[in-house]
């Protein structure tokens, strides 16, 4: 029988699914964590705009939190939009009556310096804090808790250090764009600079969510603090630098871009065992395009530009092939290096022969040095098919046989 770890979300819906408790729910499971959700009010929202806010009452809410924990029980929690206090004090608790470790996300001020809640809502959210195991608060919240401007770098520990000071507990501040990624945490009085990089993109809603619910999420999974924090770290970012240009306003982060590198490296190791695999069962359709010292290997690049290639390659071996090496991944090799430089799918190196040839002169085969719209390059004097599957490398080979 099967079981995963149990986080739970206390958040609002977004209806365009960019952040809220659809945010959390994607991270979640695409951090291997089955994830419950307390839904603390309903949003009519897209990616420019906000239009409508529905509260859900307290009375329901706490109603959420008895079912759950009733049942499936999780040990940690986040929080994400709390519009009253009403609903604060209601959170609060159930959080202290189930005894819950809560990640929290004190949404207080967007992005941009806004103001989202009234100041008798950032009261109620001061004194959740102090039911927490760690806040997230953005720059601008982070000004707010703190009572000081946060400029550059030094203003930033600065603040945070207030923070922990003055609310005793765990904190990480998001140093966001304008600090090129740059958080700062507190973890049990240890300090940590978490550094970012800089990301060139509009398309960051639901950062904020998709960082805490993956702090949430590893800590389920049974990560100490200090040590999930940096893994949130990695996986925001790339949330983030492979965020999703979808709208007309500011576009989401893609939570599943994380779990997508894995499968699409594996997909690669696959699409080549494939090629391999049919150049064994038939060789022939491979030397074709192999002069008697000729050495084949083959380039998958995915959509993250990871390279999956052969160790050593493809030789021929009297009428047969001998395969060298094992498929291993962002080696630095000849053929990797030109699958970057031509931003190909595929690459199979491959010898000038009469079957080449012919099929060139016959328009089947396009050959050029720069690669646009060709099917074989040449480029320093070596020889690469190329192509925007495994299916289309094998496709093209076939043609040229059946010449």
């Amino acid at each position: 029988m099967m079981i995963r770890p149990v986080a739970m979300t206390i958040a609002g819906s977004d209806s365009g699914g960019g952040a809220g408790l659809q945010a959390d729910l994607k991270t979640f499971t695409s951090l291997g964590v089955f994830g419950t959700v307390i839904v603390t009010g309903l949003t009519a929202q897209n990616t420019y705009s906000v239009t409508k806010v529905l509260e859900v009452p307290p009375e329901f809410i706490e109603a959420q939190f008895d079912a759950v924990m009733a049942d499936l029980k999780p040990k940690y929690a986040k929080t994400g939009m709390l519009s009253s206090s009403k609903i604060i004090d209601a959170v609060r608790k159930k959080v202290v009556e189930y005894n819950i470790s809560l990640v929290l996300d004190p949404v207080m001020v967007a992005k941009s310096g806004a103001p989202l809640v009234t100041e008798d809502t950032v009261n109620a959210l001061k004194e959740l804090i102090k039911n927490s195991l760690i806040i997230t608060p953005n720059k601008y919240e982070a000004e707010k808790l703190a009572e000081m401007k946060i400029i550059d770098i030094t203003s930033l520990k600065e603040a945070t250090r207030k923070i922990y000071d003055s609310f005793k507990v765990n904190v990480v501040v998001k140093g966001g764009s304008s600090l090129n990624g740059l958080d700062y945490a507190i973890i049990d009085g240890k300090e940590i600079e978490l550094k970012g990089e800089p990301i060139n993109t509009k398309n960051t809603h639901g950062s904020g969510d998709v960082f805490s619910a993956s702090l949430t999420a590893y800590l389920a999974k049974g990560e100490k603090l200090e040590n999930a924090l940096l893994k949130a770290k990695e996986y925001v970012t790339l949330a983030i630098k492979y965020s999703l240009d979808l709208g007309k306003g500011h576009g989401p982060v893609d939570p599943f871009v994380p779990a997508d590198i894995i499968i699409q490296r594996e997909n690669a190791r696959q699409e080549i065992e494939k090629l391999l695999w049919e150049f064994e069962r038939d060789p022939s359709l491979l030397l074709q395009v192999l002069d008697e010292n000729g050495k084949a290997n083959v380039a998958y690049m995915t959509d993250y530009g990871d390279v999956a290639t052969l160790a050593g390659g493809v030789i021929k071996y009297l009428d047969k092939i001998k395969i060298d090496g094992p498929i291993l991944l962002n080696i630095k090799n000849e053929i990797s290096e030109k699958a970057k430089q031509f931003n190909k799918k595929v690459l199979l190196s491959i010898s000038i022969t009469k079957k080449l040839l012919e099929a060139s002169e016959k328009g089947l085969i396009k050959i050029s040095e720069s690669g646009i719209n060709s099917d074989v390059i040449i480029s320093e004097g070596k020889v690469y098919l190329v192509g925007d599957s495994i299916s289309d490398i094998i496709n093209k080979l076939r043609r040229m046989r059946e010449l």
